[in-house]
């Protein structure tokens, strides 16, 4: 029964205890006490009543000034703003839209130890179809050289991070620089007697290297081309 109904039921009710008081009707006459009840019951419906229609403006006001305010906890992606890494990405993702920045640092992280493997086994050839022929031959060059002496690489407690630095389109192939940089122990064995001939067993050398890699601009494999060695 809704407060309309309830407010007419009382006032039927109240309205009906006066009546009978006034003119006799029933068995009686009514007690005073009675109809002031009634009149009670009346007006503490109309007050309900009241109190429920003022409420309902507020409530929707608050629940629409609760969506208007953002989450305290949400955070919008980071946007990639107008640097030349931006534009770069945003370049690369037009031929490859699912190009992403971290996923590529991971890949050179990866590749970078790769790379100390293969110089650990003076094989270069698991890179073969990772890096450019001029990469390849000077990588083949170096670990000839190794084997030759009759030295043997060592690399040991790699601690690296890679982070993306430059991006760019260029004659229709695509180009991203990652700084790589960290520590690493790194040192070299005389394979007859096992002495250090270079680095050190104990002490982390600091690396920091930018690799930049490259490919025909599209969904295509990522070859390294150039190592630079600042550390």
């Amino acid at each position: 029964m809704g407060d309309a109904s309830k407010a007419a039921l009382a006032g039927f009710v109240a309205g009906g205890l006066i009546g009978g008081l006034l003119c006799g009707v029933g068995h009686g006459v009514l007690r005073t006490d009675l109809v002031l009840a009634g009149a009670v019951a009346l007006l503490m419906l109309l007050q309900r009543r009241r109190a429920a229609t003022a409420a309902s403006p507020r409530a929707v006001a608050d629940a629409s000034s609760a969506l208007e305010k953002p989450s305290r906890g949400a955070a919008a992606g980071p946007p990639e703003g107008d640097s030349s890494l931006g534009r770069g990405v945003r370049d690369i993702r037009r031929t490859d839209p699912g190009f992403d920045p971290s996923r590529f640092a991971g890949y050179a992280a990866m590749m970078f130890r790769d790379t100390q493997r293969a110089r650990i086994a003076r094989d270069v050839g698991a890179l073969r179809d990772r890096v450019t022929s001029e990469i390849y031959r000077r990588l083949q060059a170096q670990y000839e050289r190794l084997r030759s002496a009759g030295q043997t690489p060592r690399v040991e407690q790699i601690d690296i991070l890679a982070e993306i630095t430059e991006a760019w389109q260029e004659s229709g192939r695509d180009y991203v620089t990652a700084c790589i940089s960290g520590s690493l122990v790194d040192y070299t064995i005389d394979q007859t007697n096992g002495r250090v001939m270079a680095g050190s067993r104990t002490h982390p050398r600091p690396v920091e290297e930018f690799w930049t890699f490259t490919r025909p601009a599209g969904l295509n494999f990522w070859m390294l081309s150039v190592i630079q060695h600042l550390a």
